[in-house]
C-alpha cells in the first residue's frame, strides 16, 4: 500500500507541476473562462468548510446562524448596528489573507517536493535532462490521442475521467496557480499564438526559455533555490492578484446585499442573504447540508453567485 501511494506520488509530481513558468510578457490570448454556472461539490465543500463550526461534516442550520452573527459583529468596527462598504471589505480581507497565507505556505513545501522528484540523479539540482523528461511526461500524459499536439480533441485523461471516488472533494482554493494537468492549463500556459493548439516544439521553445530565465548563473542547471526562486516571485505574484480581485468582488457583493441602496448592510439584509445560501444548498430541506445530498440546479442565471 505504502509503495503504490509512493509510486502515485511520484506520478503526481511529475505530470503536474513539473513545469517553469511560460514567458508573462508574449502576447497571449484570454485565459480559458469557465462557462458553466451550477453549484458545484467543490462550492459546497467551501460551503462546508466556512460554516462546520464542530467539524463534523455537517453545517446544521444553527451553526450557519452563529457564524453569520460572528461575522456580522466582526464586519460591524465601530458597533453602530450597521456595516459599511470598508467594514465589509476589511473583515473579507481579514478572512481571504489567512486563506492565501496558509496556501502560500502549502504551494512552497509542495516545489520543495517537486524539486526533490525532479532531481532523479541526486545531484541537489535539476538538469537539463531530467528538466526535459519531466516535461515530456506532462506532455505525453494530456496529449491523449498522441497526435503530437495539444488542443481540445484530446480526451480527458483516463484519471481524470474516473476520479477516485474515495478521495473527499476538497474546497475551492482562494489561491489557484497555473498547472499543466489539463488541456486548459496547457494552452493558458503554453499557447503562446492564441490557435487552440500547443505542439511540441512550441511547447519544447518555451520551456527551453523559461529554463533560461530561471539558470540565473548559466551553469546549465537549475539548482534548489534557483527553481523555488522562480516559483516564490510567480506565487506571490498571483497572490497580489488574486487579492486585488476578491476585494474588488467583495465590494460588488457588497451592492448586491445592500437591497435599498443606503450605502449600509443592515443585519436584517445581511442575514437574509445567508438564509437564501442556506436553504439554495440544503437541498433536502432538513435543515442540515452535508456532502451527501443532492446539488442545488440553477434554472435562472440571476440566481447565480449569491452574495456572502
Amino acid at each position: 500500500m505504502m509503495q503504490r501511494r509512493s509510486t502515485a506520488l511520484s506520478l503526481f509530481l511529475a505530470i503536474t507541476s513539473c513545469y517553469l513558468a511560460a514567458d508573462e510578457n508574449a502576447p497571449k490570448k484570454p485565459a480559458h473562462q469557465p462557462t458553466a454556472h451550477q453549484p458545484t461539490a467543490q462550492g459546497k465543500a467551501s460551503f462546508i468548510q466556512d460554516y462546520d463550526l464542530n467539524k463534523d461534516g455537517t453545517v446544521s442550520q444553527a451553526e450557519f446562524e452563529q457564524v453569520r452573527q460572528q461575522r456580522y459583529s466582526a464586519m460591524d468596527e465601530n458597533q453602530d448596528g450597521q456595516v459599511s462598504v470598508d467594514e465589509y471589505v476589511n473583515e473579507y480581507a481579514g478572512r481571504l489573507d489567512k486563506k492565501l497565507d496558509a496556501e502560500r505556505t502549502g504551494q512552497i513545501k509542495q516545489t520543495l517536493v517537486r524539486i526533490e522528484a525532479l532531481d532523479t540523479n541526486k545531484s541537489k539540482t535539476i538538469g537539463k535532462d531530467e528538466y526535459h523528461a519531466s516535461g515530456d511526461k506532462a506532455f505525453a500524459y494530456i496529449d491523449t490521442n498522441k497526435d503530437g499536439v495539444i488542443s481540445k480533441a484530446d480526451p480527458l485523461p483516463e484519471r481524470e475521467r474516473k476520479p477516485d471516488a474515495k478521495q473527499p472533494v476538497r474546497a475551492r482554493p482562494a489561491l489557484v496557480m497555473p498547472t499543466t494537468h489539463s488541456v486548459t492549463g496547457m494552452l493558458d500556459m503554453y499557447d503562446q499564438n492564441g490557435d487552440g493548439k500547443v505542439d511540441k516544439a512550441e511547447y519544447q521553445q518555451q520551456r527551453d526559455a523559461a529554463f533560461a530565465r530561471t539558470d540565473l548563473d548559466k551553469n546549465g542547471e537549475l539548482s534548489s533555490d534557483e527553481y523555488l526562486n522562480e516559483f516564490v516571485d510567480r506565487l506571490d505574484r498571483q497572490i497580489a492578484k488574486t487579492r486585488a480581485a476578491q476585494l474588488k468582488q467583495a465590494a460588488v457583493r457588497f451592492k448586491a446585499l445592500d437591497k435599498d441602496n443606503n450605502q449600509y448592510i443592515s443585519a436584517a439584509e445581511f442575514h437574509a442573504s445567508g438564509g437564501r445560501m442556506f436553504k439554495r444548498w440544503d437541498t433536502d430541506q432538513n435543515q442540515q447540508v452535508t456532502m451527501a445530498e443532492a446539488l442545488p440546479v440553477v434554472h435562472n442565471e440571476k440566481t447565480k453567485g449569491t452574495a456572502e
